[in-house]
């Protein structure tokens, strides 16, 4: 082989190297971002059970934005015993919640509007209403109230800052957003 074909020889492999090296170290920063960002910042969850029938479905597979604001109305994960609980926010701290015998609940006094909820009913409950909401506090119940245990519960109570994973803005089967 000549002077010049070998060159050639070592430029194309050079190129094709090289080329290979950046596409690997281009593939292994990208896994990295996504892992760091569904890990710390928008992680995934598993939704299992009925309690927030019919708004979601046994075993979907949700995502949660950890930096989001949290507002009345809003669904959120939460740790309870080492497991992910998702419900959803009807009041957040300095509030006054109740729940009446028919499943009607009043934050401040007025009535929510809660479409999402088929079945008014008080359901399982052990907690005195009116509850006042500790500030930097959510009281959460679920949309399905026969089953869900919930804030009205005081094992399970109101979901504190330390036990807040983040709000649900998004689940993956099916591919929606959640409201």
């Amino acid at each position: 082989m000549g002077k010049h074909a070998k060159k050639r020889s070592n430029l194309f492999k050079s190129a094709v190297f090289g080329r290979s090296v950046k596409i690997v170290l281009i593939i292994i920063v990208t896994v990295s971002l996504l892992l760091n960002l569904f890990t710390f910042v928008m992680p995934v969850v598993k939704y299992y059970g009925n309690s927030m029938s019919p708004t979601l479905k046994d075993g979907q597979i949700l995502i949660v934005n950890k930096m989001a604001d949290i507002k009345s109305g809003d669904i959120i994960a939460f740790y309870y015993n080492n497991k992910v609980i998702v419900r959803r926010v009807v009041a957040s701290g300095n509030n006054q919640v109740s729940v009446d015998v028919f499943g009607t609940v009043l934050v401040n006094g007025n009535e929510l509007n809660e479409p999402y909820v088929e079945n008014k009913t008080l359901g399982q409950s052990n907690v005195s209403f009116p509850y006042n909401v500790p500030a930097n506090s959510y009281f959460v119940l679920g949309d399905n109230r026969d089953v869900a245990m919930d804030s009205r519960l005081s094992e399970i109570g109101v979901v504190t800052e330390d036990r807040l994973i983040g709000k649900v803005v998004f689940s993956l089967n099916p591919f929606e957003s959640v409201k």
